[in-house]
Order: structure tokens, then sequence, then C-alpha cells
């Protein structure tokens, strides 16, 4: 789960002193387990029962763990956010997306014919469809927790378009996910899941 609400390329959380309290461990550990919930029925309801109930289990190790209790951002967006502003990066993203394999961030790799052409040798590598089709239910899932009541279908195809993140994904990576995109914000979520599980998950074109 990373999302935001600001513009992209800023990373502006809440002040924060950087202290474990009560109420901020509470806050943390009670969004973290209702966006696993809501990921993991997005899951169940394509038939990803696996992912769904292993979904973001590294937030539950030490680097993420502590680094949210002390960046919480009271809910409305990622701690990671709050980390960023006071150190100028996040700690516990970087842990993240190194153990998740639905985050694109995860999937690049160094390419060797570009490195020797003089050319950026990152690349990124196109991602399995569960992936694909859990980081579609992982930004459903984080749009609606922390828009809560303001939520509606289009909001998680909005918050990529601004994102501009199809830049950095693998350019079939990046279609895939922008037709189920679509489709939940044309045809809303039980079309969209209809499509993931009885055609996309079974390796229909797009």
């Amino acid at each position: 789960m990373e999302y935001r609400q600001e513009a992209p390329g800023r990373y502006e959380g809440a002040p924060s002193d950087g202290k474990i309290t009560l109420k901020k461990a509470a806050g943390h550990l009670k969004t973290v387990i209702y966006h696993k919930k809501l990921v993991a029925e997005g899951c169940f309801a394509v038939g990803l029962y696996a992912q769904g109930i292993l979904h973001d289990l590294s937030k539950f190790e030490p680097t993420e763990f502590l680094n949210g209790f002390r960046y919480f951002q009271g809910g409305k967006q990622s701690p990671n956010n709050g980390e960023r502003t006071v150190k100028g990066y996040s700690e516990a993203w970087i842990h993240h997306k190194g153990r998740n394999r639905h985050h694109y961030e995860y999937w690049t790799d160094y390419n060797i014919e570009a490195a020797k052409a003089g050319k950026y040798p990152v690349r990124p590598v196109q991602m399995p469809r569960k992936c694909v089709a859990e980081m579609l239910m992982d930004r459903i899932a984080a749009s609606k927790t922390y828009m809560k009541d303001a939520y509606t279908d289009i909001e998680p195809l909005r918050y990529y378009e601004r994102g501009k993140a199809g830049r950095l994904m693998h350019p079939q990576t990046a279609r895939e996910l922008e037709r189920m995109l679509k489709i939940l914000a044309r045809k809303g979520e039980k079309e969209c899941f209809r499509f993931v599980r009885d055609y996309y998950l079974k390796g229909g074109k797009i």
C-alpha cells in the first residue's frame, strides 16, 4: 500500500517528531489491517486466495512496522510520506518495494545491452499477471482506505494518471493495469472483477 493525495513528485507528510505513541501505533495498525482486509476481499473475488492472505506481510517487520508508528499520518495518507518529509527518503518504502511482488518497482533489473550502449541500464520487467491483479486490488484498497466516503470507482484511475506510474512500468504491464482501471471506472467493481477472474487471469489478450 503506497498512496499519495498530493501532486506527483511532492512527498509532503504531516510534521512528525518521529516518536512512537500509543495513539499513532493504534491508528497505523488499524489502517494496515483494514487495508489488508480490503485487498483480501478483492483477491478472493478473483481467485487469488494465497495472495489475498499473504499481501503486505512485510508491513509487520520492524523496518516498516516501527516507521509506520513513528510517521503515522492520521489515516489520510501513507506514513512513508511523513518519513520522507523528515528524512528525505522512506526506509520503510525501500524495504517494502523490494519484498512485495505486486509493486511495479520490484520488477526492475539491470539491462546489460543498454549499459553497453551507454544508456541508463535499469529497465522495467514485465510483471506476471497474478502480480498485476494484486497490484490492482492494492490500488483499489489504498484509495478506499485513505479516501473513505469520498471514494468512487474512478479514483484509482485518477491516481494512476496523476502519478504517471505507467512511465516506469513495463509497457505491457502498464497496458494491462490501465485496461482494468478503466473497466473499474466505467463499469464498476463487479464487472472489473469479473473481467479479471474470467478473462485476464485466464490469459485473455490485452
